[in-house]
């Protein structure tokens, strides 16, 4: 599975798109909703949200399973490319949104899902997104995706956020840990060889509805 670029011109990022929307859906996001329907959560009437939907792959497992999706991203070009792959009788289940993260609020949720996009959240607005994540969550909604930690080799580009393994506990106090795996190896992005360091993360709100 190709991982993203740091950034890069729409026609890069358009190139991207096309190479991604070759692979399947992200196996966080199966491990995710397989861990929901064992929970007896099926899809079917509840919403996720996705932030920073690229290509569009995962959004139409989450339709094809029965969600409804709200996609948010900042390039127009994803909207335009993904609403080129939805199946017309799925089109009514989806809603696109062209918004960079920072200052965004997130709206309520069943799951707010994020694969490899957070951290393209610049550092100092970080903190109210993750604060809007949570706040987010319904109860007994979830967050999943991915962190960068603070050996990848990307770290202290300025307009990136990086974490520390104590960071990320941190950030997922008062939520359920459904996992939280560190992985760390040498790989590929989209625009060339990179050392990855990153943390899956399935985090739970188990607080119960008033």
């Amino acid at each position: 599975m190709s991982k993203p670029i740091a950034k890069g011109s729409a026609k890069v990022w358009n190139a991207y798109y096309r190479y991604t929307a070759r692979q399947p859906p992200r196996e966080l996001l199966i491990q995710t909703l397989n861990h929901l329907e064992w929970e007896k959560r099926s899809g079917r009437g509840m919403t996720a949200v996705e932030l920073g939907f690229g290509a569009g792959t995962d959004a139409l497992e989450l339709l094809k399973r029965g969600w409804q999706v709200v996609g948010i991203e900042r390039h127009e070009g994803a909207a335009k490319f993904l609403g080129r792959r939805v199946p017309a009788r799925r089109s009514s289940a989806l809603t696109t949104v062209v918004a960079p993260m920072e200052g965004l609020k997130v709206p309520a949720t069943d799951l707010v899902y994020a694969s490899f996009s957070l951290p393209f959240c610049s550092p100092t607005a970080f903190p109210a997104l993750w604060s809007s994540i949570r706040k987010a969550l319904r109860p007994g909604g979830h967050f999943a995706g991915q962190l960068f930690g603070d050996r990848d080799s990307w770290c202290g580009k300025r307009d990136m956020t990086f974490h520390t393994r104590r960071q990320v506990l941190d950030l997922a106090r008062g939520l359920k840990v459904e996992m939280i795996r560190e992985v760390e190896e040498e790989g590929m992005s989209f625009s060339g060889p990179k050392h990855w360091h990153y943390f899956d993360l399935i985090l739970g709100n188990h607080r119960r509805s008033k």
